[in-house]
């Protein structure tokens, strides 16, 4: 005959509540393990003599140091404008805290979108080492990933209170501008939290020049734009932001709130899909992968996959947001200059130069003459013109160049209204020159295959740029015809120098 056992409720309710602790002590000793591997991490990345304590003592207390002297100095600024010059305008200060604060809320948020913290999880090389250590995926993104974004937003919140408080009135603007930095908050909170999820769930991906990426930083200018466009007018008069507040402060709260609480629910749904099988690197890459037929669609793609591809997307894409608030903003623009119109040219063309190496410095990097000239060659080798593969790289490259002269010479027309045709000239300058400079110094390929650091490359280019200081010494006009000659002139360069190395390149094989 058998017996039965019966289990009492007290027994039972005893191995619930041991499984309960012991479920809670594995999830703190699995992030121990992750806290220390990141702190690890850091030390070795910084060669610091410390041992994992030691790092951890002195981040916590040089945290806690440099948030105090930072809010010290910042208050102490703050209150001293606010009893000095500003002691008259304090409303209309509020109403610059609030654009600040919703600039810093929109630009946190974006570079959640566009820069390499959307990789901090799903892009980190040691992903399968958690895998295969049976770390729970979401530690891994708490740690990662949620934890780093919390004190993003929480230095943003902390920064708002600081200034909020030093700023203290018991009046209806200071309550508008409160009630609406708080719905920024909210959301760009909310926002982050939901990036984070989102990109740690699925497969990464280095950011391109995708249209939705565009569409996303258009709209965010435009609307950062059009807020700028409203309250600027309004920072010279007292109570700007709320004598009358229903057509703004209700729609804002209400706007916020709808989109934090999106991103909430969004973001729950992110975390319930959190799995180490769906970001394996494994599954990376789709098997649906198209040949490359066109050559020019060979470089593209091989620029935009790489990681300096990821810089020049996201420089562009952080181009897109500056038109688009310069697009919102159109009430308030174009913007009067104490200078003149041909000092303002000279100091447009100064920074077109700048960026335009900002875009092509990267770009030659990875698909210029050192680092894909053998590839270029096997192009040739398999029925390839070359003068085709010629045309095609100059003209990527100068496509390059002429877009960062093409920003500052729509942005100058839009917030200056000045045209500034040597801006794209000098854009173009600056590529050319690097082809020709890289031509001519010839400088060694990385372990990667990427072009290494030269100091005469660089140089080169230096000396070659140049002529562009031209706008120094003649009128805008005549420095225009000049530099339309000089990019001429160096794009041909470019051109022979790049069939030159095609045609001559010796095969690194010896026989």
């Amino acid at each position: 005959m058998l017996m039965r056992t019966t289990v009492s409720p007290v027994a039972d309710a005893g191995r619930t509540s041991n499984a309960r602790v012991r479920a809670a002590s594995v999830r703190r000793s699995d992030y121990r393990i992750l806290r220390d591997f990141r702190a690890f991490e850091i030390v070795n990345a910084m060669r610091l003599p410390l041992t994992l304590d030691g790092f951890r003592a002195l981040a916590v207390f040089g945290s806690i140091a440099l948030a105090v002297l930072a809010t010290m100095v910042f208050a102490s600024t703050m209150s001293v404008l606010r009893d000095g010059p500003l002691r008259h305008d304090t409303a209309a200060v509020l109403n610059w805290g609030f654009l600040g604060i919703l600039y810093s809320a929109a630009a946190t948020v974006l570079s959640e979108v566009v820069s390499s913290r959307r990789l901090a999880v799903s892009g980190t090389p040691h992903l399968e080492l958690f895998r295969a250590m049976e770390l729970p995926l979401p530690q891994v993104v708490v740690r990662y990933g949620l934890l780093p974004a919390l004190r993003r937003t929480g230095l943003l919140w902390y920064s708002a209170a600081v200034f909020l408080l030093v700023f203290l009135e018991e009046t209806t603007s200071y309550l508008n501008v409160v009630l609406a930095s708080v719905s920024v908050l909210v959301f760009a909170s909310s926002a982050c939290a939901y990036c984070v999820l989102h990109f740690a769930s699925t497969p990464a991906r280095r950011i391109g020049l995708h249209w939705l990426y565009c569409l996303l930083a258009l709209s965010l200018g435009l609307l950062l734009g059009a807020v700028t466009g409203f309250l600027l007018p309004q920072l010279s008069r007292l109570n700007g932001l709320a004598k009358d507040p229903s057509p703004f402060l209700p729609a804002l709260c209400l706007l916020a709130a709808a989109a934090s609480g999106t991103s909430i629910l969004l973001g729950i749904r992110a975390w319930r899909r959190l799995s180490y099988r769906r970001i394996s690197f494994s599954t990376e890459r789709s098997g649906r992968q198209r040949p490359l037929t066109k050559f020019v669609v060979f470089v593209v793609t091989d620029l935009l996959g790489s990681k300096q591809g990821s810089v020049i997307s996201t420089i562009v894409l952080a181009w897109i947001a500056v038109i688009g608030i310069l697009l919102g903003a159109r009430g308030i623009l174009p913007v009067h200059s104490a200078l003149g119109s041909g000092e303002l040219q000279k100091s447009l063309i100064g920074v077109a130069v700048l960026l335009s190496l900002g875009v092509t410095e990267p770009m030659l990097n990875r698909i210029g003459p050192t680092a894909k000239l053998y590839h270029y060659r096997f192009a040739w080798e398999n029925g390839y013109s070359a003068n085709a593969i010629v045309v095609r790289l100059v003209g990527i490259y100068v496509m390059a160049g002429a877009a960062a002269g093409g920003f500052v010479f729509l942005g100058a027309l839009l917030a200056l209204d000045i045209p500034v045709p040597g801006a794209v000239l000098a854009g173009v300058i600056v590529a050319a020159s690097g082809v020709v400079a890289e031509s001519l110094s010839r400088p060694p390929a990385a372990t990667d295959g990427t072009k290494a650091n030269d100091v005469l490359d660089a140089l080169f280019t230096l000396l070659l740029i140049s002529p562009c200081s031209l706008i120094l010494v003649v009128s805008p006009e005549f420095s225009t015809v000049l530099l339309s000659g000089y990019s001429i002139l160096l794009i041909l360069g470019a051109a022979v120098c790049l069939r030159q190395r095609l045609l001559k390149l010796r095969s690194r094989l010896t026989l």
